[in-house]
């Protein structure tokens, strides 16, 4: 109703939405820097991250991506312990690896068998290796020293529960010790044999509750915060699979697709640990995040710091049983009932690599090296061929492991005037 032709508006309008286009079009500037081992350039990432930290930059605004976590964890981990810098490592949880899972897989293992009727030495020991405590009484792990002395004293020993209860209560033990055993035996005598979905809440949750009240440390102390994380991760993941395993057994029950068992429940837990793992996170700003580039889709952080560009690794050598000549011919010749399968290509590790760089808001640094563990030679990545990169030289890379306050020549061109005047 009330338009208007204003043609200068209009050109503005047209210019200043050109302009927009351009700025966002504008390739992120790319910084490479070249280690000569794997464990040189993992020090040249976490020396950049502390440079960036150094100059102002939240450790949040930083992110470490890579093809393979795995294959860079440790050396990342011995280089941020040198510039005393927190790392939050995001990879795939090995939840069944966790101190919580195990001592819940443990503690129903020993049901299992007790259920069976005799127990063996080492499954009776294992749930007090693991931290289990009393759900009264002791507020701590029993003593290595104390389970050691059973352990040991019946190597092998196979028994039912109650004639475990006599054999401890007969034997020669420190009275505190025999207390804290015959509280523990006890316990397990009063498990049912045939639980139902509530049995599984009472029996397990308080083993779980006992463990994070006696364990689980409010800080890190002399362990590296990923491993706190790992297990702070793992204790709240094995609660919801108990959860989730215990509306599945009540499911179960109610159809009658299975009898009241232990194993069933053990079966069960282990069955949803190995289709829903989860995430190993650490949430606090003040750790730099290590992430596989996957985990990069639909981020923006302003500094990302790719390492592992080199041949065979990122992108992997394909691994067939095909030959690569017949490899070759199927990908570039159109055969009637033929395709390659999607791991001969590099498709997935090149999308990998362009999350990676367009994440980068600010400044994307790749970073590789020259020499594998065994002398060979690692040739770049053929990713980097596809940017624009600039060179930081060797000196300049020693200065910044030296001393990672003072950020070298190219890389400090990159950053705001304003952390240059501070």
């Amino acid at each position: 109703m009330n338009a208007r032709n204003d043609t200068h508006g209009d050109t503005e309008d047209v210019a200043s939405g050109e302009s927009a286009v351009a700025s966002d079009t504008t390739p992120t500037p790319t910084v490479e820097l070249v280690g000569r081992t794997r464990q040189e350039e993992a020090r040249l990432a976490v020396a950049t991250a502390a440079s960036l930290v150094e100059q102002g930059v939240s450790p949040s605004d930083i992110v470490i991506a890579t093809a393979d976590v795995d294959r860079y964890e440790d050396a990342l981990t011995r280089a941020t312990a040198r510039y005393g810098h927190t790392l939050a490592v995001w990879t795939p949880l090995k939840v069944k690896r966790t101190v919580p899972y195990e001592l819940i897989d443990a503690t129903l293992r020993l049901l299992v068998e007790r259920a069976q009727g005799a127990v063996n030495i080492q499954t009776l020991t294992e749930p007090l290796f693991l931290g289990w405590v009393p759900v009264t009484g002791r507020s701590e792990p029993l003593a290595s020293a104390a389970i050691n002395e059973i352990g040991r004293g019946h190597a092998g020993t196979d028994q039912p529960i109650d004639e475990w209860q006599a054999t401890i209560a007969a034997g020669d033990i420190e009275h505190g010790t025999k207390q804290d055993w015959m509280a523990y035996l006890n316990w397990i005598a009063a498990q049912p044999d045939a639980p139902t979905s509530k049995d599984i809440a009472e029996t397990l949750n308080p083993v779980l509750e006992r463990y994070d009240d006696a364990c689980l440390p409010d800080k890190p102390g002399q362990r590296a915060v990923s491993e706190l994380a790992a297990t702070l991760r793992g204790f709240e993941r094995t609660t919801e699979l108990l959860r989730m395993t215990r509306r599945r057994y009540t499911r179960w029950l109610a159809t009658s697709r299975t009898d009241k068992q232990w194993g069933v429940v053990r079966n069960l837990l282990e069955s949803f640990a190995t289709t829903v793992p989860g995430k190993r996170e650490l949430p606090t700003a003040a750790a730099i995040d290590v992430k596989e580039a996957n985990d990069l889709w639909a981020l923006s952080v302003p500094y990302v710091i790719a390492i592992g560009l080199v041949a065979e690794e990122w992108p992997t050598t394909p691994a067939s049983p095909v030959p690569s000549a017949a490899r070759t011919v199927m990908e570039t010749t159109d055969i009637d009932g033929v395709r390659p399968h999607s791991a001969w290509t590099t498709a997935r590790d090149r999308d990998q690599f362009e999350v990676a760089s367009n994440t980068a808001t600010k400044v994307f640094v790749a970073t590789r090296h020259t020499t594998g563990a065994n002398g060979v030679e690692k040739r770049p990545s053929p990713f980097l061929e596809c940017v624009e990169t600039t060179r930081v030289p060797k000196a300049a890379q020693q200065r910044l492991m030296t001393e990672p306050s003072v950020i070298p020549e190219p890389l400090s061109d990159y950053f705001p005037m304003e952390m240059d005047d501070e």
